[in-house]
């Protein structure tokens, strides 16, 4: 028995350790752990598909706290967190807030076109706890990404905060896409 134990102990150590170490490739910058803990949100961090944390260059359209990459599913996904102050009104309206984000990110083109879907309360609060959020499908400015397409997703909670995840892609048919819609969610 401890001889077949040996060989199956090296085996899992050599297969299953390159594994973990490519899913730990993510390393939230503790300023954004902090935004997260302040509006109560729960990241959840893809571990398949060899998602990494990226940098992004400073941009004139919005710029993010975290973003994410894999090369595997052709996607790569930021976030935006807002933590809620009644003192500051910006962050107590988030319809404003998301349409604003959305008139900065999106292209001006004549021919470009916007989908806006509006959850209704059960979806928002099943999949997010949410109490209000709005989504949005369009081709980002140049400037903002490189990706021809973005599917934005707002959400809010009332006294928590406003939390924006952005997925950036070039096939509006990434099945990634939907793997990913989960990224966050008020506790």
């Amino acid at each position: 028995m401890k001889t077949l134990l040996i060989p199956l102990l090296i085996a899992s150590t050599f297969l299953i350790q390159p594994l973990l170490s490519e899913a730990q490739k993510i390393d939230l910058p503790d300023d954004f752990a902090l935004l997260l803990n302040q509006a109560g949100i729960e990241f959840f961090e893809p571990l398949e598909a060899g998602y990494k944390d990226i940098a992004l260059p400073e941009n004139d359209y919005h710029n993010c706290q975290l973003a994410i990459r894999s090369n595997q599913e052709h996607l790569q996904i930021r976030y935006f967190i807002l933590p809620w102050n009644e003192e500051d009104p910006a962050t107590t309206q988030p319809n404003l807030i998301a349409f604003r984000a959305l008139t900065s990110i999106a292209t001006n083109a004549d021919e470009a076109i916007i989908s806006v879907i509006q959850p209704d309360v059960e979806t928002l609060r099943e999949d997010f706890n949410a109490d209000w959020g709005v989504i949005y499908f369009f081709r980002p400015k140049p400037g903002f990404s490189d990706q021809p397409f973005c599917r934005m997703i707002a959400i809010c909670k009332e006294g928590q905060g406003t939390a924006f995840i952005f997925y950036l892609f070039d096939d509006p048919n990434n099945e990634a896409l939907d793997m990913r819609y989960l990224a966050l969610r008020f506790l």
